[in-house]
Parts: structure tokens; sequence; C-alpha cells
């Protein structure tokens, strides 16, 4: 009995954990299993500037992705509101990108603004940035003087830009066939012609509608084409952005000292305004007593600008404005703020002057006699190099001789001896005849009355137009 009970002693210490247990050298510890830990999403998010006048559009660096690139989400919050969003940092502003209306608004408005970059990952995991802007309101510009607003924050150069700035478009397809329609007549490269094309278009095609200037915005050109109407300013920017659309470079003028706008055409150096002159002076008849105008300035290179004033409301041909907006203490200058900075100025080779009536007179020429006018092409400016003459007569009763002829050809017109001539009718009604003078010598239209009977009225008319340049 007593060798059972030693015997299951003995086995219960070699069955007990801890006891008498042989282990290899060699052996180790158990491997605990790995542990893979998902990390959240990097952001990061700098301005660099943090306050500016208004509008203060925030420039700032940013960085949005995921270690594990399991981003879900990327978004970038002004105010609380997401203006670019995306799964990954290189969508969130895609070529076609546009800032919404809200982000603009948020911009202009004086006060501090949040700008917040988020993103979230595939396990939900948010990592966010958060810095503040501080938009300003700048020194109201009170001191008399000229400014170019483009640029500039300070009022009322902020607003001028928010109600101007975009409503300059070329490349609107109505804006562009009301160009091209009103240049028909003198295609090609830019040209001093097509300046006046313009003005005259709209000038004829857009009814003045008289309303206070401070009272709105702006329409858009092709608002202003759809109605057929519009006030100075409507007028201005339709003007600006035709001249866009044909290769000029355009502007409006904004003086609310005398409450009016129009529009300038950028024309070149000083030698062009000679040109400018002419042409303006052969077009329109009743500016050859009147005086031109234009602004010039130099520019950071010290060259010449020269602007010209195409004012369809308060003018009545181009060069003529309220000689108060001349006068103002304070302009405005706004130009096309997505245009490009350089400047063209229109060819004047090619110039046409004109067309400008020479002769428009009825006579009455006794039996037998004759009549006559004698031109000097006018060839404005005087270095024209070629004239175009579109001639018509015309009796009211009776048969009539008449010719195109030079001072020799006159005197024998004159001494009813034989003569030569350029161009002749006799016996007739009415005669037409288009030709092209170079000479500078003077020509004559004579008229003779055949019927040696009875009186004859004859009505005469010359069109003159000159060209220069080829």
């Amino acid at each position: 009995m007593r060798r059972l009970v030693i015997l299951a002693i003995v086995m219960i210490l070699l069955l007990s954990p801890g006891c008498c247990k042989f282990t290899d050298g060699n052996q180790t510890q158990p491997v605990k299993p790995n542990i893979t830990v998902n990390k959240p999403p990097i952001v990061e998010l700098k301005l660099n500037a943090s306050e500016g006048s208004a509008p203060f559009d925030p420039s700032y660096t940013y960085k949005c992705y995921d270690p594990e690139d399991d981003l879900v989400s990327c978004e970038i919050r002004i105010d609380g509101q997401t203006f670019a969003s995306g799964t990954n940092q290189n969508e969130l502003f895609p070529e076609d990108y546009t800032y919404p209306e809200f982000y603009e608004a948020i911009i202009g408005t004086v006060g501090v603004h949040s700008l917040e970059i988020r993103a979230i990952d595939g396990e939900r995991q948010i990592a966010t940035k958060e810095v503040n802007f501080t938009v300003l309101k700048g020194a109201r510009l009170i001191e008399p003087g000229w400014y170019n607003c483009n640029g500039i924050t300070n009022p009322p150069c902020d607003i001028f830009q928010q109600y101007y700035c975009d409503k300059f478009n070329p490349t609107d397809m109505e804006v562009r066939k009301a160009a091209s329609q009103a240049i028909s007549k003198h295609p090609g490269a830019f040209s001093i012609n097509q300046i006046l094309d313009v003005y005259d278009w709209v000038h004829s095609n857009v009814f003045y509608q008289n309303v206070p200037i401070s009272m709105w915005p702006p329409y858009y050109p092709n608002e202003t084409l759809k109605t057929g109407s519009g006030d100075c300013k409507n007028q201005a920017v339709l003007i600006a952005s035709m001249i866009e659309a044909i290769g000029g470079s355009a502007r409006v003028l904004y003086i609310p000292e005398c409450r009016h706008a129009f529009a300038e055409v950028y024309v070149g150096d000083d030698a062009d305004t000679d040109a400018l002159n002419n042409a303006v002076w052969a077009h329109y008849p009743q500016a050859s007593d009147k005086e031109i105008h234009w602004h010039t300035s130099k520019n950071a290179n010290d060259e010449t600008e020269n602007w010209f004033i195409l004012d369809t409301a308060g003018g009545w041909f181009p060069g003529d404005t309220i000689l108060d907006c001349l006068n103002a203490s304070q302009t405005f200058a706004l130009r096309d703020c997505e245009g490009t900075e350089e400047l063209n100025a229109p060819e004047i080779r090619g110039t046409e002057y004109g067309p400008n009536i020479r002769v428009n007179d009825s006579q009455v020429i006794q039996p037998g006699w004759g009549y006559h006018y004698w031109l000097i092409p006018t060839g404005v400016p005087d270095d024209y190099e070629w004239c175009h003459y579109r001639v018509f007569v015309e009796s009211h009763s009776r048969l009539i001789d008449w010719y195109v002829v030079d001072e020799e050809g006159y005197q024998g017109f004159n001494q009813y001896e034989s003569f030569r001539y350029y161009y002749g009718e006799e016996q007739v009604q009415s005669g037409f005849w288009e030709f092209d003078w170079t000479k500078p010598d003077k020509f004559y239209i004579a008229i003779r009355n055949s019927n040696e009977q009875y009186s004859a009225t004859v009505r005469t008319q010359v069109i003159e137009t000159c060209y220069k340049g080829g």
C-alpha cells in the first residue's frame, strides 16, 4: 500500500507543469501576429498672404493625399462652402475650372474668412487643415487723376471691375457676327476704316436709351444686340467688344463726374493720329470744322499710347464726346480682365478717305451754253496715292453733252473748239462714269445744253474716295 502511494506522488510530480521540464536551448518564444494600423490622410494648407484689399483672392499651396493610397475625397472650402473637390489633389482644379459666384462674392466681402482643406480615406478617417484670411477695405480713391482700374482693389475701382471686367466679350458669336457685318466693306487686317465702320454700325443699329449710369451694371454685349438698345455704358461695352473681335485693343472710360461712359480704341503712336484725323474728316463732313479728341499717355516703357474716343451716345462722330467728360477731375479706365496686355494698333496702309461728296448741285443752263465744275483731288491727306470718282449728271428736260476733261481740254470746250476729253457723252438725258485719278492736276466736269431754243436744268453729283497705301 505504501508503495502505491509513493508511486502516485511520483506520477503527480512528473505530470505537474514546470516540474522537471527539459528544453532545447535553441527553441524561441512564440511569434506574435503583425497588426497593420491604417494611417489617416495627410493634408497641408498654407497661405502666401493672409490679408489684402477687396477683392482679395487668397493665394495658397496645398497637399491632400493618403499614405495607403486609399483617398475617397478631397475638398477645399471657403467659409464652409465647397468650391473644389475630387478623389485626389490633381482633380481639384481641372483645366475648365471656374470659381463659383459665392467664391467671388466672399473674396470681395470685407472681414475675416476661413479656408479649409478636408480629406477622407476608405476607413472614413478624416484630416482637416484650416487657415484664416482677412479682406480689407482699401482707401477710397478720392484724389483727382486718371486711374487704370485693372488690378486696383481700392474703391471705387473694385466695384467698377466687378461691373465691367467680364462684360468684354469679343468671342461671343453674336458680337462677332455684328462686327463682321460692320466691317463688310473693309475686310482684312484691323484698320482705321474698320474703326469707323464699327462706330457707324453701333450708331445706326443700337438705339440710345437714357438710363442713369449708376443704377445698375452694364449688360453683356450680346444682350444689348438682342434688345437693339442701350445706354452709354451698354454701347461702350458693345463697341469695345466689337473692336477686340476684329483684332483691336479697346477700353471703357467711366467718368462719374459727368455721369457718362464711352469706349476708346488704341490707335498707336503720334504719327497714327494724323491718319485717323484725316479719315474722320473725310468720312464725316460735318466734323470738318470740329476738333477730334483722343487721350495720350506714356506707358511703362516711355512709349506713347493714343486712345481714340468712340462715343455713340454722347458724340456725333468718332472723336466727339461731352466736353465736361474731357475736363472731369477723375477718370477710371477699364480693360478686359481676360484680355492680353499687348496693344494692337490699326493698319494705316490702304486707308480709305471718304466717300466725300465734292459736287451736289443743280444749274439752269441757257440754250447753247455750257457750265463746268473744276476739281482738285483733295487727297486727304495731301500725300494721297490715288482717288476714285463717281460722276452722275442728269437733265430734267433737254438732251445734254457732258465731258471729263483736263485744263487743255476745258479751254477747247470753253471756246467751242475741238478738244480732247477723257470721257464724254453727247445728246443724252443722263450719264454716269467711274474713274481713278492719280494726277495732282485739276480736272473739269464740263456740261453743255446742246438745245439752241430751250434752257436745261441739270443736276450734277461727284463723289470722291481717296486712298493711301496700296
